[in-house]
């Protein structure tokens, strides 16, 4: 008897070191708009919560850290912002103005501050969210999802990610998630005390062969995104919010706040569908598809049926496009002339380089006798945004294709994005993303949905490339060489011909 006990013990002592042992490699992960950050300190479970590393967190977002070890006070600065907090007190200060913090910041053995996730989000002008699953903070900075704020689209000004944000790809508002409230270890975010109301009830939402439905009383508007590291799919509804007798129902918690999810198997991407209160101010629900990899959709509103349909369709499933013989595509150098555009880290003006892409670009759909090239500006010229939207539209082009490159003030956001501004838009947007952004190679930031005017006033399907980030010196140096110009006109042209069905 003596011996089956000890057996016993001995094999239950090697599964549980086994246990260990497995848990012990799961390190916690940190991803700043998409790319892995390698902290001397990873994130932390403490407790309840989420604790990060304040450190390489705030200078990766653009502030400057310091601490002070006599006083035990973590200094952050960026522009007019400066955040003082102490080690061990559950109180801060946000440019002289007291608030609190959930838990106190602390002091690993290896001298790294941590700091909690619902700090970072509210304070640091950016969105974090925990992945439990898989033990990775995502942190999302505002700049990284409205795009610069140089370059401005063809016209100057602000860029084309803009300074405010249309709520799906960007102006985020203090939600632990960019796609929906709370922080699964703290027990959510309670709504702001001021709210607006809704003017459209959402009464369910289903997975329906391939598609994702959504039923409605009153009038919807869907705004979408797409974000990546991981894949997702975001649709925001303004001015709507859950009807009472919504299905699935919502958690009956208070604490949990207006969210939900919902399982999805069988499908080759879509894993799950979530759902939160996104803002109050206007109310504005939000619905994440959660994906496994990138994946087509098309967002159908029905008001007679008071149906929205998200229509998922395979990487290589393409609308099809009427065999017209010749197509017409615009291809707009953005910029130009009196305007320079974003003026790179070195002193390189945009318009150059968009120029530079587009004369490629032509030079390798000119002999297809397929295609009718027109350009908005051949050489260092200032069409006007009307200049450029009204040709298109005068001669009822096909498609509309607006080249640029970016800039931020945080000079270390870098990546390629892909904009469009109405639905109808939508599908040239992906194909563009398959096809220039994979061949580019730099960091993906995604497609993206603005309203700017070249794309938003042109009538046939129109997108707006943004290449790299100017202000980004690492990027600056590739975005000037032929090569990359060269593989980027080249994954431009085969998303032409793929749209087109001309490949």
């Amino acid at each position: 008897m003596k011996y089956w006990v000890s057996l016993l013990f001995v094999v239950s002592m090697l599964f549980m070191t086994a246990g260990l042992a497995s848990a012990a490699t799961t390190v916690p992960k940190l991803v700043l708009d998409g790319k892995e950050l390698k902290p001397e300190e990873p994130p932390a479970l403490i407790g309840s919560r989420v604790m990060l590393p304040v450190r390489i967190v705030g200078e990766n977002l653009g502030y400057i850290v310091d601490y002070e070890k006599t006083k035990k006070t973590v200094t952050v600065k960026n522009g007019a912002t400066t955040i003082v907090m102490t080690v061990g007190s559950k109180s801060a200060t946000v440019d002289g103005k007291k608030v609190a913090i959930d838990a106190p910041p602390t002091v690993t053995k290896t001298g790294r501050t941590l700091v909690p996730l619902r700090f970072i989000n509210d304070n640091f002008g950016a969105t974090v969210y925990w992945d439990n699953a898989a033990k990775t903070a995502f942190i999302y900075s505002a700049a990284g999802n409205n795009g610069g704020t140089g370059g401005g689209d063809a016209g100057g000004g602000t860029g084309n990610g803009g300074t405010g944000g249309d709520g799906s790809d960007g102006g985020l508002i203090g939600v632990v998630d960019p796609e929906e409230g709370g922080d699964p270890t703290d027990g959510g975010t309670p709504p702001p005390a001021t709210e607006t109301p809704a003017s459209s009830l959402i009464h369910s939402v289903r997975f329906d062969a391939d598609a994702i439905v959504l039923k409605y009383d009153g009038t919807v508007a869907p705004k979408t995104s797409v974000l990546s590291g991981p894949d997702r799919i975001v649709v925001d509804l303004p001015g709507t919010d859950f009807a009472s007798d919504f299905d699935p129902a919502l958690p009956a918690d208070p604490l949990l706040g207006k969210t939900g999810e919902l399982a999805v198997s069988g499908h080759a991407a879509l894993q799950k569908i979530r759902y939160s209160l996104y803002a109050d101010n206007p109310k504005t629900l939000r619905f994440v598809l959660d994906l496994s990899q990138k994946w087509n959709f098309e967002v159908q509103n029905d008001p007679t049926a008071g149906e929205v349909k998200i229509v998922l369709m395979q990487p290589d499933q393409q609308p099809q496009q009427p065999d017209k013989g010749v197509y017409t595509v615009v291809l707009d150098a953005g910029h130009g002339g009196s305007d320079p555009g974003a003026i790179s880290v070195a002193g390189k003006s945009e318009k150059t380089f968009n120029l530079a892409v587009i004369l490629k670009l032509q030079a390798l759909l000119a002999g297809d006798s397929r295609l009718n090239i027109v350009m908005t500006r051949s050489g260092d010229t200032y069409p006007t945004l009307a200049d450029r939207y009204n040709l298109a539209n005068s001669i009822g082009a096909d498609l509309f294709l607006s080249v640029h490159a970016n800039s931020n003030p945080k000079n270390t956001i870098k990546g390629t994005e892909v904009y469009y501004s109405r639905d109808a838009s939508l599908a040239f947007a992906n194909v563009v993303h398959q096809y220039a952004t994979t061949a580019g190679g730099l960091q993906d930031r995604g497609v993206l949905k603005k309203s700017l005017a070249v794309t938003r006033e042109t009538v046939m399907p129109a997108v707006l490339f943004e290449a790299g980030y100017l202000s980004n010196a690492d990027e600056e140096k590739v975005l000037f060489t032929e090569d990359f110009q060269n593989r980027i006109a080249a994954g431009l042209a085969q998303a032409i011909k793929a749209y087109l069905n001309l490949a």
